[in-house]
């Protein structure tokens, strides 16, 4: 990346040199060649900061610790004995105030009661 920057500042000093001479002398060529190296010291620039962009990503990443993982939080905990409403149609059993549960033919049982005629629990109230 230095010699990049050194490289342009070169470029530069020498159109800057090139452009001068170009209008005591009227030289045309000289003017176009001021030209030429003006962009050339401008693409070294460009290249230079790029590479010190990925110079600076790469060390932030090296330095930047793992990230944890996400852990899925623990469901509240339910006790046996918990009062659900058991939906015959779907074998569904849910919590008394889950959208679901006002479904027609509901009916309210424990939740052991529930998983002993085959019920399974809700997905989105989590009994």
């Amino acid at each position: 990346m230095t010699a990049l920057v050194g490289a342009s500042v070169f470029l530069i000093a020498g159109s800057a040199i090139a452009l001068v001479f170009g209008w005591i002398t009227a030289d045309e060529s000289l003017i176009w060649t001021s030209i030429a190296a003006s962009v050339a010291g401008a693409v070294c620039l460009s290249l230079a900061y790029f590479r010190s962009r990925e110079e600076t990503v790469a060390v932030a990443r090296a330095d930047a610790p793992e990230p944890e993982p996400i852990r899925p939080k623990a469901a509240a905990p339910t006790t046996v004995t918990e009062e659900v409403v058991g939906i015959p149609r779907s074998k569904r059993f849910h919590r008394p105030g889950c959208r679901y549960a006002a479904a027609k033919n509901g009916q309210n049982m424990t939740k052991t009661d529930a998983l002993r005629a085959g019920y399974t629990p809700c997905g989105v109230c989590k009994p």
